[in-house]
C-alpha cells in the first residue's frame, strides 16, 4: 500500500476496530495490514457464497452486510453484519474453508481483507498478533451467539 492510503486504512481500521488496534499497538498493527488489501463491494454482490470455498478473512470498515442461509431455493436473512465485525472467520477455525453462510451488502461496502494463509502465519510467528486477534474473534463470536440464542 502506499504511505497516504496505508494511513488512512490504518486510520479507519483503528477506528473501526478500536479495541483490536489498541491490542496490537502500532508495530503489530503494520503487521497486520502488510497483508491486507482493501476493496469496495457494491450492494448486492454476494462477498461470501454459502457452501463455497473462502479464501479470506474480511474486516468490515463500512457499510452492513446480510447474512443469508440457503434452505433448498429459499434463501433466509439470519444476520446484519456492521462495521467493526469480521467475515469468513468460520471457514478458518472450522478448517473446511468453505462458507457457512452467503454474505451480501444492503449498501456499498468496505472491506479490509486478508487472506487465510497470510492470517494462519500472523498467528503462527507473532504472539501478540495471535493472542488480539484470536481474542477479538472469540469474543465476536461469542456475540454472535448471545444474538442467536436472544433472537432464536
Amino acid at each position: 500500500m502506499i504511505s497516504t492510503e496505508r494511513s488512512a486504512i490504518a486510520a479507519e481500521f483503528t477506528r473501526r476496530f478500536s479495541h483490536l488496534a489498541e491490542k496490537l499497538g502500532p508495530d503489530h498493527l503494520n503487521l497486520l495490514l502488510d497483508g491486507a488489501s482493501v476493496q469496495e463491494v457494491p450492494a448486492g454482490r454476494a462477498v461470501i457464497r454459502d457452501r463455497m470455498p473462502v479464501d479470506f478473512l474480511y474486516f468490515v470498515l463500512d457499510g452492513s452486510l446480510g447474512v443469508y442461509i440457503e434452505n433448498a431455493d429459499k434463501s433466509q436473512r439470519i444476520a446484519t453484519v456492521q462495521p467493526g465485525e469480521w467475515l469468513g472467520e468460520i471457514s478458518v477455525l472450522s478448517g473446511e474453508m468453505l462458507a457457512s453462510a452467503t454474505i451480501t451488502p444492503d449498501s456499498v461496502s468496505k472491506l479490509m481483507k486478508i487472506h487465510h494463509l497470510t492470517f494462519e502465519k500472523l498467528i503462527a510467528e507473532d504472539e501478540v498478533v495471535a493472542k488480539a486477534l484470536l481474542e477479538d474473534l472469540i469474543g465476536l463470536m461469542a456475540k454472535r451467539l448471545r444474538t442467536t440464542q436472544t433472537n432464536g
